[in-house]
């Protein structure tokens, strides 16, 4: 099962846009039970600590974008999954975190829009 999971992650700039979101989405789960069993003041720097953690994931899937920018010449699924930085929403939901609730749909729109870009500057050169 492990050859399996490593073969389904993929490699290189896939494998990391994937881990990052797996892992920012995962990790809600043990922050939750964490906010359970601190006490109020404790709670506030656990979510401080969490927000800055989301910042870092969605800081690192702009980082991919940015060095991969035009679909064409990115390793195959990496579109895809840079498409996939909507699921930081749910964390961002969860704990309340504005930055992750504007950041995340904007950072789809922003890959839909580096795809949508690339199509009409193809379109244009054909003619």
């Amino acid at each position: 099962m492990a050859e399996s999971l490593k073969e389904q992650l993929g490699t290189g700039a896939n494998f990391r846009v994937r881990v990052t979101i797996i892992g920012a989405l995962a990790s809600i789960f043990p922050l939750i039970v964490i906010a359970v069993l601190v006490p109020e003041s404790g709670r506030q720097v656990l979510f401080w600590i969490y927000w800055v953690a989301l910042s870092g994931c969605l800081l690192h899937l702009l980082w991919i974008l940015i060095k991969n920018p035009t679909p064409s010449k990115r390793p195959p699924l990496l579109t895809r999954d840079l498409a996939m930085g909507w699921a930081l929403l749910l964390p961002s939901l969860v704990t309340s975190f504005w930055p992750g609730i504007v950041g995340a749909p904007l950072f789809t729109v922003l890959v839909g829009a580096t795809w949508v870009a690339e199509k009409i500057r193809n379109r244009s050169v054909t003619y």
